[in-house]
Order: C-alpha cells, then structure tokens, then sequence
C-alpha cells in the first residue's frame, strides 16, 4: 500500500497548532469491543507511557495492542533523566509505567530511531530525525511504515534542544551550559554523561556561577551545586558525577530572573527546598529586600491575582529568608529580579568590553567571565502577576565564571512532519491531532497521526500536566478510530494494515542494530540496581549506549 508523503506546512497561519491554554476537557472514549487495533507511540518518556497505559485501560480494549518505540535503550525519558535524582518520590510514577510494560498487549521497542518521511514513498533510504546526538548504534524505521503498520501513531518524544539566550558570547565563551545538559549529565544521560568532564567543565577552577531563568529547572541546578555531594550519594547520581560535584569550588549561584518575585516561575515547594539546605544562605541586598517587600503589598492589594495563596507563602518565605546565615555558610544562592542578560563577556584582565565574534572565539576560546544585564521595568495588565518585563536604560555588568542558560526548552520536528518551528510543537488541533495547511484552504487533519505532551503543547508543566494530556490524547485517538471504522460499516479495518512489526524485521533492515525489548531493559535495570547496592545506593546507572548493549550480549 503506497502513501502520500506528508506535505509540511510551510506558512505559520495554523489558528489552532499552537494551544495557548490547557486542553479542552476530554469526552468519555468510546468503547473499543469488537474492534482489534494496533497502535504505535513515539517517546518512551511520561506522554508515551501515560497514553500507552490509557489507551489498553479503556473500556473494551482486550484486542488493542500497544508498541511503544524509544530511541535509546532505557525507557522513561524526563522521569529518569530530568527529574532531579534527590526527589525520588517524584519517579514514582516508573512503577505505573512498570505495570503497563509488563501486559502482553504492550511491546517496548528500545534503541530504535524513528525517521522522518521520505519525499515519497518509493524512496528507499529514510530522512534521519534531526537529532543532535543521533546514536550509530540505533535500529532506525520510518514514519511512512509505522503509519503503514498501524492504526494510528502518536508522536510523544518531547523536547530535546535547549532555546537560546541570543546574545553575544553564548556560543563563543567558554563555561557556558545549557541547564538541560547539566541536568542530564548529573541524571547519567548517555549523551551527556561526558560532556561536563575536565577540561570541557572543570568545576574544580570555577567559583561563581549563573544561572539566566527562574523554574524550577534553575533551582534543581543551583540546588545541585550547593548542596554538597554528600548529601547526593543515596541517590542514583552517577559515581563520577559526584566525584566531579565533590571537587568543585563553586560557592554561590545567581539565579536571574528578567521579572519580578511575583512572576517568579519557581515553585513554592522548590523554594522551601533550596532555604532548608544545611550549611547554604540566601543571599539577599537592600534592594532584594525592597522587591520582596512591594510584591508582598501587590498581593494584599489584590487578593484575587492568580495564584495569591501561592504568591503570598513563596514570598514569605524569602523574606523570612534562610535558616543558615550568610556569614556561617560555606555556599549561598540569591535571586537576581529584574535582569535581562544582553551579553556574555570574557574573563580577561579587565579591559575586555564586548564578547568575541565566532572566528576569535574559535581561534582564542575563552571563558566566561561577566554578565552584562538591562535593568528592567515591569508594566501592564490589571493582574500584576501577568506583568511584563520592558528594558530600561539602566545597565550593569556582574561577573562570574560559569553560565547555565535556562529559558526553556523546544522539541525536534521530523523531516516531512508539520512543525512550528516558531514554538518548537508538531502542529495540531489543539487535541492532539497533526494537521496541516496553507494557510489558504485552511487545515487539514493528517490521517492517523496525533501528538501529546510537550510536542504538542510546549515545554511547560509538571508530570501530571503531561498525564492529564495522554490521558486526553489517547481518548481522541480511541474516539476516532471507532468512529472511522462505524462510518464503514462497523468492526472492520478503515484500512488493511501490514503484518505487525517485528523486532527481527527491524534489526534486518537496519544493518543487525539491536532493538532492545523490555526483557532486555530488566536485565540492564537488575545490573545498575545491584551496582547501585554494592555502593549503598538506590542504582549506579548504566551511562552509555555502549555498555548497555554490551550488557545483552
């Protein structure tokens, strides 16, 4: 069965691809009796196992059988390399994950990338996913034959490149990092587990670092750094990393911020951790102090904004401040408001003025040694929560010798898959199904192809957010499935599908790869636990493809 190449909207006149809101509360699922389906999910992180586990949940689903396809050979994506290892709770949803792995209607397909469509479907080699870090040693298949093999294909891969500062200096300095890359170089991500290794990041020379951004993402980072490595060896953090962590000198971080405490994206919960840290201050001015002061006052002034209870414990707490003194601390941490970075300067002797341009960053690299930052001016809106950030024309440079970038995050699209490439989402409806357009003719719908998670509405939320999402996305993919095949007269197939897809079938086609079952990730998991006892902690994770398969062997 030939298919028509999916035509990527090329014009961003798509009304409903970016959602601005959260999505639309779902209708009951259709009961899927009598129907026998076959469904594919690309992602193995939380959106991917959450749909997985709705979709075979569903009422009449004994027939419908589920594969899930991972590019590496681990599953559970943010939930084992983003969720920082010191809040273990916070994975707990592995064990749910766990149980809908082990029902025979599921299969994991691990270390297998999928590619992009080809320009047409007689081509005989696939368009590889643009990821920064492909592995060579992945089992590849298409999107054309995943959509050719199944009912339907859910697109659930998330979010892999970081969003840039745009400022001078970011690419050309050294010590500056993306937070997502020291997230997962302390999670044991097989992709970063070395990038952060001296002399690529010697954190044994560096004293003083920034973070630019205030989620929650900022604090794990600044949490990392101050709190000691001691405290970090119950938890899955890699031996090496904690060697790292035990040889750095860095003894304070700024956290900072483009608004004010009000808009402060961090929460409250993040913020008590971060003041309850032993032998840690924060670390605030007169003028942090005024900031903190005049939000307090906004909120009793307006009891009604968004989120005031909230607002109102968050900024009594960093009024209240922390437990340890900035005079007995051995590390502090402070929250920087009102500060947009413009540039990144050198460290130098200190005559340097302006970033170097990309040529004498590559011919004399150096590091990072200043923040240059507008002073800003917070205007508009009736909810001052909602305020924006406008640049005065005050500015000032403070220096420091490391830099995270932590502004968020935006997803990959494949080659031939309509994309936002403005959002960084797969267009859609708003519920999860891929649509294109021109713009002229308005959308149209991409026939079994649907998205959910942070692919579909952007990098925000936290883990319920996304289960709420696969939640809602598998219901619109069950709700249509059996309204296509009652449009064609009942239980029979919309289409005739090709045989499943086989491991064996894959392996063959991609040169012997080795696609990794969940049997096999048992064994790799089995292996870092009892690693992980013989160390006296929860696991010692594997952190390289390598080393994986070679565990299988």
């Amino acid at each position: 069965m030939q298919r028509a190449p999916i035509r990527a909207a090329a014009r961003p006149a798509l009304r409903a691809s970016a959602p601005a809101r959260p999505w639309p509360a779902r209708r009951t699922a259709a009961s899927l009796a009598g129907h026998k389906l076959r469904i594919g999910v690309v992602g193995g992180g939380p959106a991917g196992f959450y749909a997985a586990s709705r979709l075979l949940s569903l009422d009449g689903s004994d027939h419908t059988t589920v594969d899930l396809f991972e590019l590496l050979p681990v599953p559970f994506g943010l939930a084992r390399f983003g969720v920082a290892p010191d809040h273990p709770e916070v994975k707990n949803c592995e064990h749910k994950f766990e149980e809908t792995a082990r029902d025979p209607r599921f299969r994991f397909f691990g270390n297998v990338q999928v590619c992009g469509s080809t320009s047409s479907s007689s081509s005989s080699a696939p368009t590889s996913v643009p990821n920064p870090h492909p592995s060579s040693l992945a089992a590849s298949v298409s999107l054309d034959t995943l959509r050719d093999h199944y009912d339907a294909v859910l697109l659930t891969y998330g979010a892999s490149l970081d969003r840039p500062l745009g400022i001078p200096g970011e690419d050309t300095l050294l010590n500056v990092v993306s937070a997502r890359t020291f997230v997962s170089w302390y999670n044991g991500h097989p992709y970063h587990s070395g990038l952060l290794a001296p002399p690529s990041l010697d954190l044994s020379k560096l004293e003083h670092a920034t973070v630019i951004g205030q989620g929650n993402v900022a604090l794990d980072v600044a949490r990392i750094l101050v709190k000691g490595p001691d405290a970090l060896k119950p938890f899955d953090v890699p031996e090496p990393v904690l060697a790292a962590l035990a040889q750095s000198r860095i003894r304070h971080v700024d956290i900072v911020g483009r608004r004010g405490p009000l808009q402060l994206a961090a929460t409250t919960k993040e913020l008590r951790e971060m003041l309850n840290l032993p032998n840690v201050a924060l670390a605030t001015s007169s003028d942090d102090a005024a900031l903190l002061d005049a939000a307090a006052a906004q909120v009793d002034a307006h009891p009604h904004m968004d989120g005031a209870r909230a607002k109102k414990r968050a900024l009594g707490l960093l009024r209240a401040g922390s437990r340890a003194r900035p005079a007995d601390a051995a590390r502090s941490w402070s929250l920087r408001f009102l500060r947009s970075p413009l540039e990144l300067l050198p460290a130098s002797d200190g005559a340097a003025t302006h970033a170097p341009g990309a040529l004498e960053g590559i011919t004399h690299p150096q590091g990072v040694g200043a923040v240059r930052y507008a002073h800003n001016e917070l205007v508009g809106g009736s909810d001052p929560s909602h305020a924006s950030a406008r640049a005065t024309s005050t500015t000032s440079v403070a220096p420091t010798s490391l830099v995270f970038k932590s502004v968020g995050y935006r997803s990959i699209g494949l080659p031939g898959l309509p994309f936002n490439e403005r959002r960084g989402i797969v267009r859609n409806d708003g519920q999860g199904r891929v649509v294109e357009g021109n713009g002229e003719g308005g959308e149209r719908r991409v026939k079994g192809l649907y998205t959910s998670g942070w692919l579909a509405r952007g990098p925000t939320g936290v883990v319920a957010t996304t289960m709420f999402d696969a939640f809602a996305a598998a219901d619109v993919v069950a709700n249509d499935l059996v309204e296509a095949r009652a449009a064609v007269g009942g239980g029979g197939a919309v289409e005739e599908r090709r045989p499943a897809l086989d491991a064996r079938t894959i392996e063959d086609n991609s040169g012997g790869r080795r696609v990794v079952s969940w049997e096999d990730w048992e064994v790799i998991d089995r292996v870092e636990r009892e690693r992980g006892q013989a160390l006296g902690k929860l696991r010692e994770k594997v952190t390289s493809v390598d080393e994986m398969l070679a565990l299988l062997s």
